[in-house]
């Protein structure tokens, strides 16, 4: 049997192709990606309609690789805990592709049950319903920034005066990959406290 002309295209080989391209900081355009796929540009549009179809295509294909399962037996604080920590997971490891994501509709089946998941803990800790999907929008705006600061420089700071309290905070205080890790778990922490804070004590 005859080999295909050109490469057998898929979503999924266009999204991981797409995903490469962004995490090596280069900018999503449609012909570099077709020319880097060895495709052309109506062969690309047979699978992804346009530029948003290819970042939906890209968050099918994280969805996939990131997919949550909810643990079992387990307090609402843990459970909260371990599905913002699937989406910080998924965002610092590929943080450049993340900005691109924040500007399209989220539709996909996998990524929405991992929202759903989390409304299900908020509502099982007791949080109002006037409030469950802000509190949503809360969790999920500080995994997406926890994981851009991964992107700062390993010293963020840097006072004039080094006898400043920063300078001697900053003597004491962790850089680096350390540094953001610190970040996430003492946010995380906090944002859950707070949480605790305004819900029924049970």
């Amino acid at each position: 049997m005859a080999r295909p002309s050109s490469p057998i295209l898929s979503r999924e080989k266009i999204a991981l192709a797409a995903i490469e391209m962004i995490d090596q900081g280069d900018e999503l355009k449609i012909q570099p990606l077709a020319k880097k796929l060895g495709v052309s540009l109506s062969s690309l549009y047979h699978h992804v309609d346009g530029r948003d179809g290819i970042v939906h295509a890209m968050r099918e294909v994280l969805s996939s690789r990131y997919e949550f399962d909810a643990p079992t037996g387990l307090g609402w604080r843990d459970t909260l805990k371990a599905g913002v920590h699937a989406l910080w997971r998924l965002y610092s490891d590929h943080p450049r592709v993340m900005i691109h994501l924040l500007g399209v509709t989220v539709d996909e089946p996998a990524t929405l049950a991992l929202y759903e998941s989390l409304i299900t803990t908020l509502k099982r800790a007791g949080v109002p319903r006037d409030e469950l999907l802000t509190t949503v929008e809360v969790l999920d705006a500080f995994a997406f920034g926890a994981a851009l600061d991964a992107l700062s420089p390993t010293r963020i700071f840097s006072p004039g005066d080094s006898r400043s309290e920063m300078g001697a905070l900053l003597d004491e205080h962790s850089s680096g990959s350390a540094r953001n890790q610190l970040l996430y778990e003492k946010g995380i922490d906090i944002i859950l406290t707070g949480i605790a804070a305004r819900v029924p004590s049970k």
